[in-house]
């Protein structure tokens, strides 16, 4: 059952001014729900969401808990993917998609590849780009990798920026993009505040959440992949032997290279809670179970 109330929101009619959302990953479900939620309710606009299917599963939980229905989905997941596969099934796919259904406006959320890939399939198209949570920048195009040219790249083609903070549109003036900057806030807030609102408690057997301080980690930048990856784990261990009284819960993510070298150092932990990936409503529950001890 959806989180939010209400039926799914379907797709309007009205042949106003037309946009498409184009999202890939989960957290660009979580960060643009609030943006779908706004343009569906509004008769201003034609709103069409395109799912290019860069992490297929996860998606579609985050879209069913916010009751919202895509327009079409590319299917491009597939296992062992890279990269090179995402973008250039991508950058096929909708060409496809915007000749079949032309749009005046591409939204596109973050830094991921699904991101980078459709604001260059719609300038490719000639069509104008909006970046939601635009100008992060760490100055390094390793680190986050390929996060960082990703933001870059989607910035010199974006027409509408959606700056998160004074600080992201500063950078974005910095970086000479063309387009209008708008500071407008991070949408994920929003989605937490909604999702904070309905998220039914969850219980995790052998966790006490009343009288354990517990730490609710997610590791799976591939940047941490290899060696840091092992150093993050170990630090998490000398975290429990320190602090007795605190429990680790660490949602694995799907991808081998991140879930077999925690599971090999923690998962004899008996204050160790390695689960698989959290739906999002259970991971704001666990969120707000982390508070218990704090108030």
């Amino acid at each position: 059952m959806p989180v939010f109330s209400g039926p799914p929101i379907a797709a309007s009619s009205n042949p106003l001014p037309r946009v498409t959302i184009v999202l890939g990953t989960r957290p660009e479900a979580i960060k643009l729900a609030p943006v779908i939620r706004a343009f569906r309710g509004t008769a201003e606009f034609r709103t069409r969401v395109v799912l290019t299917g860069q992490h297929r599963e996860m998606v579609s939980l985050v879209m069913g808990l916010c009751a919202l229905e895509a327009d079409h989905d590319l299917a491009l997941m597939a296992p062992q993917q890279t990269l090179t596969h995402i973008t250039c099934g991508a950058l096929e796919g909708l060409r496809e998609e915007f000749s079949r259904h032309p749009t005046d406006l591409v939204l596109v959320q973050g830094d991921t590849t699904t991101a980078f890939a459709s604001a260059l399939a719609a300038f490719y198209q000639q069509i104008p780009v909006g970046h939601v949570e635009a100008g992060l920048r760490t100055d390094n195009l390793n680190d986050p990798f390929p996060e960082e040219a990703n933001r870059r790249l989607i910035s010199q083609l974006g027409h509408l920026h959606f700056a998160p903070t004074s600080r992201a549109a500063e950078n974005l003036r910095a970086s000479g993009v063309v387009g209008e900057i708008l500071i407008t806030g991070n949408t994920v807030i929003d989605a937490l505040l909604l999702m904070a609102e309905t998220a039914p408690e969850w219980d995790l057997p052998g966790l006490d959440w009343q009288h354990q301080r517990v730490l609710l980690a997610t590791v799976h930048r591939r940047e941490n992949w290899g060696e840091r990856l092992e150093e993050i784990g170990r630090g998490f261990l000398a975290l429990l032997d320190r602090y007795p009284d605190t429990a680790l819960l660490l949602p694995l993510h799907r991808n081998p290279t991140v879930r077999e070298p925690l599971r090999a150092l923690l998962d004899a932990h008996p204050r160790a809670f390695l689960t698989e990936p959290l739906d999002y409503d259970r991971l704001v529950a666990a969120m707000r179970g982390c508070t218990l001890l704090l108030t």
